[in-house]
């Protein structure tokens, strides 16, 4: 069976792929900066290594013996102080080069890389513009890489989708923006399965898949949507105009210790569509996702018994 390395463990998506990839058998190990918060995984089975995808020895020392690595990062979110000062972005491009030196000198081929719908080289805004290159970078590094786009995840834990619950529960919602971006979605197991299928699957080798179910819904019909599911009205919504959290991006990147650009980065975003055609994908794994509905409502159940 093989051994395989997830970068990103401690987060959203990285527990979820963890915890599935043990259940499958898989031996699983994890690169951490902190091994505490990944003592359930540890419990669980999962080797951890504790350290960063900007400390070059510990990507080395993570990747040894392995073979095949997933990365599911999220450099928008705090980093270490050492890196306080570098765009968001560049921690991220910084971390990747380390991980392919190290696949490279460990002879690992297999790398899976999970990005978001709406990467494109024109984008308005400086995430997706820098996840193309990182993209590109990782798509011509002579590796076998497949990269993977979803867009809304529905779970638990998800930053989004705890906004939309939340919302989705109040009589008053404070939505970011207009509300009527559009978005595609998918259900955190549906995303899980995607990853782990296209695992040993040569004809994924060097594609990008974005993923999703069939429904697409702006951000009012995702909360709206989601207050039908578990049982609430709609909520009435006030909506903040991105202007001003941008204008206030400075500040809330230093109380927040984000790093430099990342909230401006992240809020240019939000105004966008992210719809995608998950139809490549399908034709490659044929297991049909779950809809928002149904999405919302098994998350809704997880939810109640925390």
């Amino acid at each position: 069976m093989k051994k395989i390395l997830v970068i990103g463990a401690s987060g959203f998506v990285g527990r979820y792929l963890t915890r599935q990839l043990l259940a499958d058998g898989y031996q699983v190990r994890c690169l951490a900066r902190n091994p505490d918060k990944v003592k359930d995984l540890a419990e669980s089975g999962c080797e951890v290594v504790q350290g960063d995808i900007t400390d070059k020895a510990s990507v080395q020392q993570a990747l040894e013996s392995i073979d095949a690595v997933y990365v599911s990062i999220h450099t928008l979110a705090p980093q270490h102080s050492s890196t306080a000062e570098q765009g968001f972005m560049d921690i991220e491009m910084n971390g990747l080069q380390n991980i392919v030196e190290g696949c490279q000198r460990h002879q690992v081929r297999r790398l899976i890389y999970v990005t978001s719908l709406g990467i494109s080289a024109h984008s308005k805004d400086a995430w997706t513009r820098g996840r193309w290159k990182a993209q590109q970078y990782l798509l011509n590094s002579d590796l076998d890489v497949t990269i993977i786009q979803p867009g809304m995840i529905v779970g638990i834990g998800g930053q989004g989708f705890n906004m939309v619950l939340a919302n989705a529960q109040k009589n008053l919602a404070f939505v970011i923006g207009s509300g009527q971006n559009k978005h595609r979605s998918i259900a955190i197991d549906d995303l899980v399965y995607n990853l782990i299928g296209v695992l040993n699957e040569p004809k994924a080798f060097g594609q990008c898949y974005e993923v999703g179910n069939d429904d697409v819904l702006t951000s009012d019909q995702l909360i709206d949507t989601a207050a039908e599911v578990i049982g609430h009205s709609h909520p009435r919504k006030i909506h903040i105009p991105l202007a001003l959290l941008r204008f206030a991006a400075p500040l809330i990147e230093r109380m927040a210790k984000s790093p430099k650009g990342a909230i401006k980065g992240a809020l240019d975003g939000l105004g966008e569509d992210m719809i995608g055609n998950p139809s490549a994908i399908r034709a490659l794994l044929a297991r049909k996702p779950l809809s928002y509905k149904e999405a919302v409502s098994r998350a809704f159940e997880v939810y109640k018994q925390q």
